[in-house]
């Protein structure tokens, strides 16, 4: 593998390290509406929940956003151009991360002691989350220069499955652990006591969740099964219609979910299919919509 592509797999394993992070918190997020104690939060707590759910959303299309731009502009190539802009939604991801993380941190605060334990726990978090995430960045003034060869690199064919199994494993471990709160969720007496369209909407989330991990799944047992592991063309063209696929339905899912959950906290059905709605043109254009527009914005560019 040559310098392009493994520093491109480095910034893309760096990225499997956040969201893992981000879907469990996600999917806490998703459970805690439906314990018995949720109810008795105070109103600030819950809106505070809120704020953690939207900011987490962010994290997770932002994370998601340089593999689906890698699969639709790039076409796996590798190079400086994917790098930066793996280091630039990695820069921008942290801090709505922080932001959600002292959220949560706030509520758990909230339910322990009240408002100024929340409020120091919350605050504990955010400052600890910025100083280590963003201190090294701003004392750190000896960066070494960008070395790659040029602005992009064609990857050989071994190279591109690589890259897009790897991605593949960006978003697998996520969906994964989403997809267990989702079915931990329909044992609670929270989820007993919704009524029977929510209930139905969560049950089609859980359909896109767990649609989205089985095509995540599948370039792997596909490379396996059918071409005994050879590194074959045909197989990285597949491998990346069942990863982009996937992200159709992870937005699906998580946007269904959203609209259970926020209805339950804030007993507003509409306010609750607005943060749903909202949800899935943000990931959908995060993920299709403005990767589409710059290979088109690219191809237009190179035809003039």
């Amino acid at each position: 593998m040559r310098k392009a592509e493994k520093r491109t797999k480095i910034a893309l394993d760096e990225s499997r390290t956040l969201m893992l992070g981000a879907q469990i918190l996600l999917g806490f997020q998703f459970h805690g509406p439906f314990q018995n104690a949720f109810d008795a939060l105070p109103h600030y707590a819950k809106v505070a929940y809120l704020g953690a759910i939207a900011a987490m959303v962010i994290v997770v299309g932002l994370l998601i956003t340089p593999s689906a731009y890698h699969r639709i502009v790039e076409r796996g190539d590798a190079g400086a151009a994917i790098d930066r802009l793996i280091t630039q939604v990695a820069a921008l991801t942290l801090l709505p991360f922080a932001v959600a993380l002292a959220l949560d941190l706030f509520v758990a605060g909230s339910a322990m002691q009240g408002l100024l334990t929340a409020g120091a726990m919350a605050g504990a978090g955010l400052i600890a989350a910025i100083g280590f995430w963003y201190g090294p960045n701003i004392f750190n003034r000896g960066r070494p220069e960008h070395d790659d060869e040029g602005e992009s690199s064609k990857a050989s064919t071994e190279a591109k499955i690589e890259l897009v199994l790897t991605e593949s494993r960006v978003v697998l471990p996520g969906a994964q652990a989403l997809l267990g709160f989702q079915l931990a969720i329909v044992l609670t007496d929270g989820f007993a006591q919704l009524p029977g369209h929510a209930k139905l909407l969560h049950g089609a989330a859980l359909g896109c969740i767990a649609l989205a991990t089985i095509l995540l799944v599948t370039p792997a047992a596909y490379h396996r099964i059918v071409y005994a592991g050879a590194m074959v063309e045909a197989f990285y063209k597949i491998a990346s219609r069942f990863v982009l696929a996937a992200t159709v339905f992870l937005a699906l899912g998580l946007s269904a979910d959203i609209d259970v959950i926020v209805a339950k906290i804030t007993g507003m059905p509409l306010a609750a299919g607005i943060a749903a709605g909202s949800a899935f043109i943000v990931l959908v254009g995060l993920w299709h919509i403005w990767p589409l527009s710059r290979r088109r914005a690219r191809k237009v560019g190179r035809s003039e």
